[in-house]
């Protein structure tokens, strides 16, 4: 039943993929496509995996599924551009620099949040399992680790724990 609301949940995001590439002037499409999930093609970028479904996130305009490796927390960083995101599973959480990330808002599947381009902050994933979600962005997609350390406890990033 998990891996039924995950694709149901993946269809609706790939259907609103289609229109925000259509906002972002790439025109309507003038033939279906399907992917399943098997086929994406991850790529490894800064510890977490990209599956791209429209674009490409090297040069510009993409929507794309972004996975954490369960008990994930990144490094404080920023980047050039705004996104956007929806969690499909797993339990992420986001935070600015100064902020404590034992109290961040857990986005749980289903939940949306947007970072501004050059924010300063830092992502997690909960231990337990991987977090899958959709991001999109207008520009290239790219990761800065900030040079000045976090300055709050539970803030600081880590590798995954295995």
């Amino acid at each position: 039943m998990h891996k039924l609301a995950v694709i149901a949940v993946t269809t609706t995001l790939v259907g609103t993929a289609f229109v925000a590439g259509v906002a972002v002037g790439k025109g309507a499409a003038t033939q279906p496509k399907f992917n399943a999930a098997e086929e994406i093609k991850w790529d490894d970028v800064s510890g977490m995996k990209l599956g791209t479904l429209f674009g490409d996130y090297k040069k510009g305009p993409f929507g794309a599924l972004l996975k954490l490796p369960g008990g994930y927390t990144s490094p404080l960083h920023t980047h050039s551009g705004a996104y956007e995101a929806v969690q499909i599973s797993g339990t992420s959480s986001h935070w600015l620099k100064g902020e404590d990330g034992t109290k961040a808002k857990k986005m749980t599947p289903g939940s949306y949040w947007t970072i501004p381009a050059k924010l300063e902050h830092v992502s997690s994933c909960a231990p337990g399992a991987d977090c899958v979600m959709f991001v999109w962005q207008k520009s290239k997609f790219d990761v800065a680790v900030a040079k000045e350390p976090p300055t709050k406890v539970g803030s600081a990033g880590s590798a995954p724990k295995k």
